[in-house]
């Protein structure tokens, strides 16, 4: 499995990348909150070890902003040496999986994570999403149109789903940066049409296909259903 650290104690993070390794796993390690999140805009994991307290951003931020990501239900693990009963809840009413109290283990840690994966993998249904040719996999992050898969980066995939939730809606570049990047202030509404040019082209969004992705001067996009017979003469 490919596993992420998130910790800015460097040594307690090449001890847990030394187990996870012996132990036969792909290892990614960040001291940043920040550069784990910009990760995982282009980069998957099967696992996620995450510190509360970080120089950057807290590993709670970090978990709320990530959950609200459609389709993204990584297991994270909690590691930290905060012991208070109310931080413990809260955070796994954040949507942690589990949490591990510093110091470490390294059984009790490898059984945690096989245990959370094994969780993950049998209880959450694959759910898939029809728009007519195209289906869009929830669970594996995968958009098919006419069955056939779409190679896209992780932010093409959330940008696919963000404008496929909202078909026949009017959206604002600022709106679309701001609910797909999340952390996008260093980036500009160009972003959002070099993206938006790169998903009609590799998804085929066309009328012809059923579908119209239209720019809206100063204004946004709109996804739309689109029946060609219907066009008028």
């Amino acid at each position: 499995m490919h596993i992420g650290i998130v910790d800015d104690n460097k040594e307690v993070s090449a001890l847990v990348q030394l187990w996870l390794e012996q132990a036969g796993h792909t290892v990614s390690t960040f001291y940043q909150g920040k550069d784990f999140v910009c990760t995982c805009q282009s980069h998957s994991f099967d696992a996620v070890l995450l510190d509360w307290t970080l120089p950057d951003l807290d590993g709670d931020k970090i978990l709320q902003q990530l959950r609200k990501q459609p389709g993204w239900d990584t297991p994270v693990i909690f590691v930290t040496a905060r012991s208070r009963e109310d931080d413990v809840a809260g955070i796994l009413e954040l949507g942690a999986d589990d949490y591990i109290i510093k110091p470490l283990h390294q059984k009790e840690l490898l059984a945690r994570i096989g245990a959370v994966t094994r969780r993950r993998n049998k209880f959450i249904p694959l759910e898939i999403l029809d728009y007519g040719i195209y289906q869009i996999d929830l669970r594996s992050r995968t958009v098919y149109r006419d069955k056939v898969p779409v190679k896209l980066t992780e932010m093409e995939f959330n940008l696919v789903c963000f404008i496929f939730s909202n078909v026949g809606h009017l959206l604002s570049r600022d709106y679309i940066l701001s609910s797909v990047w999340r952390y996008g202030a260093n980036l500009n509404t160009r972003t959002v049409d070099t993206h938006m040019s790169r998903i009609r082209k590799k998804l085929q969004i066309a009328e012809e296909n059923g579908w119209r992705l239209s720019s809206i001067y100063q204004q946004g996009y709109r996804l739309e259903q689109f029946d060609p017979k219907r066009r008028p003469l």
